[in-house]
Order: structure tokens, then C-alpha cells, then sequence
């Protein structure tokens, strides 16, 4: 990963990023990449996806696919006193770098991830703050989709033998729910938001309590919404495609 040093600011370039090999002239530009009134401006904003806060969609012309332009927030009760603030150490313990860098992985494995474009470190004082960008997949949430129609028994276990594909790399995703598996329109599985997710070693409960809060947010989304088409029977057969992949 390149880092490239602006004053205060540090832009992280990762290696199959289409800005890798942008010149001294292009890298305040590049820096502008993370601020939405540069989309805005020229009104580039294709969308956008409202959490706990705003997930930007724009269009690049360096990019067939949107790019998706993400804050770095904190959550729980100590967001209400710091909300985008961490403490710096180094480079590469901040969030960004680190998601980054487990993306690149994830890539060079063949796991069906989204692809980073850049992040951006800001400094003040003691403490950053951190952007990022990635490209946007074609395609929809697990939720989304699972309140229009139900799926056939073959994506199901589509769902647990990707995950199952992760997990033998030993992958830990830290947010393993259903808005975070995606599904394109020729029903491959993507997994997204690998922020604070990381490698683990092979040992211990965490994979089995990975896949039990995966089942919890099945179970929260059918109590939202009685329509949504999610039963025991969808989960048992995901979890047995899981199990059968599973070194």
C-alpha cells in the first residue's frame, strides 16, 4: 500500500487501486475525492445509504462501477462525547489502514469482497479521523431482497458456503449480519464492511458465535418485518452447506 503524506493528511493508496499511479499534480485532487461537496459540485452523487450516519454513492469516471465514499465513525456510548475521533498511534493501527489492507487480502485469496480505492488519515493533535473509499457492488442486501420474495434452497447454501470460504481463511468478521451479505444479479454471494474485522487463528468458539449472531439477525428482521421470508428451515440449510465446506 502507498502512503502518500499532505501536510496533516495521509492518503492510502492500496496496490490495485486505479490511483495507485497518479502523479505529485493529482494527489490534492485525490484528497478531494473524500469530500462529498466535491461529488456534489459536480454533481456526481448517484446515491446514498442512511444508517446511524450517511454512506455517500458517487460516480468516478476512473471507475465503470460507483464508488462508495465512507466516514469512519465511532458507535455505543462514547460516540456521544467523540464521534469521529480515535487516538493515532501509527498508520497502520488506524481503522482505515487496517480494513484496507484485510480487503487486499481478502482480494488476493479470491473471496468475493469489494474493492478499495483509497483511504484518507487526518491528523490533529493526538487524534485522527479517517475515510474511505471503494467501489460499489451491483447488487442488493440480504434484507432488501428476503422482503420481496423468498430464495430458492440453492442460494441458501450459496450464503453458508462463502462464508464457510471465509472462515478457512480464518477471517473474522466483526458485524456478521444480514445487511452485510449481498447479492448480485447472477446470485453470487459478496460479503461487505470489514471495518475492525480481522485475521484470527483457528482456535476457540468465535467462528460457531460468528454464524449464531449471523442467525440472530435473520431472527431480528423477521420480528421487524412478519413478512420477511426467512424460516428455521432457510437457516438449516445454509448452515449445513457451512458445515460441509468448513475445513
Amino acid at each position: 500500500m502507498k502512503v502518500i503524506v499532505l501536510n496533516n493528511v495521509n492518503l492510502l493508496l492500496p496496490n490495485s487501486s486505479s490511483l495507485l499511479h497518479a502523479s505529485d499534480n493529482d494527489q490534492d485532487k485525490i484528497n478531494s475525492y473524500f469530500d462529498i461537496d466535491f461529488w456534489e459540485g459536480s454533481n456526481l452523487v448517484v446515491g446514498q445509504s442512511k444508517g446511524r450516519n450517511i454512506t455517500w454513492f458517487v460516480k468516478s469516471n476512473l471507475s465503470e462501477l460507483a464508488w462508495v465514499l465512507r466516514h469512519y465513525y465511532r458507535g455505543g456510548l462514547i460516540a456521544k462525547l467523540i464521534n469521529d475521533q480515535y487516538l493515532f498511534a501509527s498508520i497502520k493501527s488506524t481503522r482505515v489502514y487496517k480494513e484496507i489492507a484485510l480487503l487486499e487480502k481478502m482480494l488476493a485469496l479470491g473471496l468475493p469482497v469489494p474493492k478499495p480505492i483509497a483511504g484518507r488519515v487526518r491528523r490533529k493533535g493526538l487524534f485522527y479521523s479517517a475515510d474511505l473509499i471503494m467501489e460499489k457492488l451491483d447488487a442488493q442486501d440480504l434484507v432488501a431482497l428476503l422482503k420481496e420474495s423468498d430464495f430458492k434452497e440453492a442460494l441458501w447454501s450459496s450464503i453458508g458456503d462463502i462464508i464457510a470460504q471465509f472462515h478457512n481463511q480464518n477471517i473474522y468478521h466483526s458485524d456478521l449480519n444480514a445487511h452485510n451479505i449481498l447479492i448480485d444479479c447472477s446470485d453470487k454471494v459478496w460479503l461487505i464492511d470489514f471495518d475492525k474485522c480481522e485475521l484470527r487463528e483457528n482456535i476457540g468458539s468465535w467462528k460457531n458465535e460468528n454464524m449464531e449472531r449471523l442467525n440472530r439477525s435473520f431472527e431480528k428482521e423477521k420480528k421487524l418485518v412478519p413478512s420477511f421470508n426467512y424460516n428455521n428451515d432457510c437457516w438449516d440449510l445454509l448452515k449445513k452447506a457451512y458445515l460441509n465446506k468448513l475445513n
